[in-house]
Parts: C-alpha cells; sequence; structure tokens
C-alpha cells in the first residue's frame, strides 16, 4: 500500500519524465525499479544512506557511486537522501509503474491455475481479458496446486474464481445447510 509521501514523489517524477518522452519514462522506470530491487535485497543500504549520523554529503556521494547521478532515477535518489525519505523509493517504484500502466491503457492480471498455462491457453485468455476490459492486458501466472483445476484471475479489486477448488468449497457449503 502506498503512502502520501511515496505518491507526491512518483507523481512529481512521472509528470517530469513524461514531459522528456516515452523513452525517458521507460528509462525511468527500469532505472526506478532496478534501484528498488538493490535495496529490497540489501536492507543495510537503506540504513546507511539514512543514518543522521553520517553527513548528507556523505550518504549523497555514497548513493552516487553506486547509483550515478545521470538520469532522474539517480537524481529522485539523490533527493531522497537529502530529505531522509529513502525508505520510501519502493512505494515509490510501484506507485511510478501503476502510473505507467494507466499511461499505456494497460492492466495487470494475475492468473492462478494448478498447472501452467499452455500457450494456445494464455493467447485465448489474454484475449478475452482485453476484449472484457477494452485495455491491453499483462498476465502474470502463478501456480498453485491447492487449485485443484480452473482458473483464479485477479486484477485491481476484482477476483474472478473459477477454479475446481471454489466450486468443491461452494458445493460443501450448500450441502452442510
Amino acid at each position: 500500500m502506498s503512502s502520501e509521501v511515496s505518491q507526491v514523489y512518483a507523481n512529481a517524477l512521472f509528470s517530469l519524465a513524461k514531459e522528456q518522452g516515452d523513452q525517458t519514462l521507460q528509462q525511468t522506470r527500469a532505472d526506478l525499479r532496478q534501484c528498488a530491487l538493490l535495496f529490497s535485497l540489501n536492507p543495510d543500504l537503506t540504513r546507511l544512506l539514512s543514518l543522521p549520523t553520517v553527513s548528507v554529503s556523505e550518504r549523497q556521494g555514497i548513493a552516487r557511486k553506486i547509483f550515478g547521478d545521470e538520469g532522474l532515477a539517480a537524481r529522485l535518489l539523490q533527493l531522497l537522501v537529502d530529505h531522509g525519505r529513502v525508505r520510501f523509493l519502493g512505494e515509490i517504484a510501484d506507485d511510478f509503474d501503476r502510473q505507467m500502466l494507466d499511461y499505456q491503457d494497460t492492466v495487470e492480471v494475475t492468473v492462478t491455475t494448478a498447472v501452467p498455462l499452455t500457450p494456445d491457453q494464455l493467447e485465448r485468455l489474454t484475449g478475452a481479458l482485453q476484449r472484457r476490459l477494452q485495455k491491453t492486458v499483462r498476465i502474470t501466472e502463478h501456480i498453485d496446486r491447492a487449485v485443484l483445476g480452473g482458473v483464479i484471475v485477479q486484477y485491481g479489486d476484482t477476483r474472478i474464481d473459477n477454479s475446481v477448488k471454489f466450486r468443491l468449497d461452494s458445493l460443501r457449503e450448500r450441502l452442510t445447510k
């Protein structure tokens, strides 16, 4: 869940990148994702760049050595270090991604099945979802043997559960009433 702080930074960064064109938008998104991943894999780096006992200029120097100073994401990181808000980087990256998807008229869909979908099944499901949602669909597949069969589709606040497990649970519930 994003915070007001992360939304403000993500909105500003997105607006600035958008003004500079689609290539800058794509590059900023990639750089931001890479930074966020590095910070999530190295929590000590977040702590180091947030330490009040280390001067802001030293923390900025460390960030510059690791991430450079080219590009909007690197400039954002310098700003976050300067204002003691490095801990928000992951949320900012997530908020930026959401804005990118909206800008590209794309929706992220999570599909959960018991076994991997065949390319044909995936293509048909993608087509059906694009027709229903009137947007480009980007599917992420999850395998969960507990669904037994069928499919669970999730996007935004919507969940369509057409799994065998759901149908068996529903049947069990009706029989016990």
